[in-house]
């Protein structure tokens, strides 16, 4: 029996507007109102998740920031995973000087950038507020920062660069098209689920995860029920136990009813 269902965001709950379509949002407010729990494990900020939080009135814990950040109902920071400081620094100084723009995200939630670029325009597209700040190289932000983020697409050769000099002290992650993010090796959706479900007697299969993209994957480890939609990355495809319809044709609202609620 599913006692709790974990589900991504974007590519996933949301359709390709990044709205909640109402069959996904009835099939979570049924699975609430049959006892089932729901999170949302999303690489979107605190900020951005919470309007969803509230619409959907969660209460356990939610995973932001790919799961270097784990809030409570009421916003609060209960979990977080930083980078160590001399990575950051190192991290900013190879982005730039190959002369793309970095973004970070700190610890309280909040990401920043000192340089802007037009690829930004995607963040509103999400509802994702970044902000402006007069530099990154700080201290302050370097002692806070949980990850660094560069918009490039997969095939950029900045994307190969960083996976061979920093996979094996870093976790790099990609979450869209132009969503590539740095984070501390313990950090990811995974981990952050594991923290999670260590306070609670929920056992891993107990657990149903819905997802789209390859920072998905390390939920799927601590599920007994993987579903993927069908627009989902391959390696996704792959390692699911059951594949539902497109995000925009509400394939985990059609899912939950399928599997789950039945």
């Amino acid at each position: 029996m599913i006692k709790l269902v974990v589900t991504d965001v974007d590519g996933t709950l949301l359709d390709s507007d990044s709205e909640l379509t109402e069959l996904n949002r009835r099939a979570l407010l049924d699975c609430k109102k049959k006892g089932i729990g729901v999170i949302l494990a999303t690489g979107k900020s605190p900020h951005a998740v919470i309007p969803l939080v509230n619409m959907l009135g969660l209460a356990l814990p939610q995973i932001t920031l790919n799961g270097a950040v784990v809030i409570d109902r009421n916003q609060n920071v209960i979990h977080s995973t930083v980078i160590d400081s001399s990575s950051y620094y190192e991290l900013l100084q190879v982005i730039k000087s190959r002369g793309y723009k970095p973004l970070i995200a700190l610890n309280n939630g909040r990401i920043l950038y000192d340089s802007y670029d037009p690829v930004y325009s995607i963040f509103d597209k999400i509802n994702e507020p970044i902000f402006k700040a007069d530099a990154l190289e700080k201290d302050e932000f370097a002692e806070k920062c949980v990850s660094v983020s560069v918009a490039i697409r997969e095939t950029d050769p900045l994307d190969s660069f960083l996976r061979k000099n920093f996979s094996s002290t870093l976790q790099l992650v990609r979450s869209g098209e132009y969503f590539f993010d740095i984070l501390n090796l313990k950090a990811s959706k995974g981990e952050a689920l594991k923290y999670i479900i260590s306070k609670t007697h929920i056992k891993s299969k107990e657990v149903a995860v819905f997802g789209d993209s390859p920072n998905d994957l390390s939920m799927f480890e601590y599920a007994g029920l993987r579903i993927a939609v069908r627009n989902s990355y391959p390696e996704i495809l792959k390692n699911a136990d059951y594949i539902t319809d497109e995000n925009y044709n509400s394939g985990l609202g059609k899912a939950i009813y399928k599997y789950i609620l039945k």
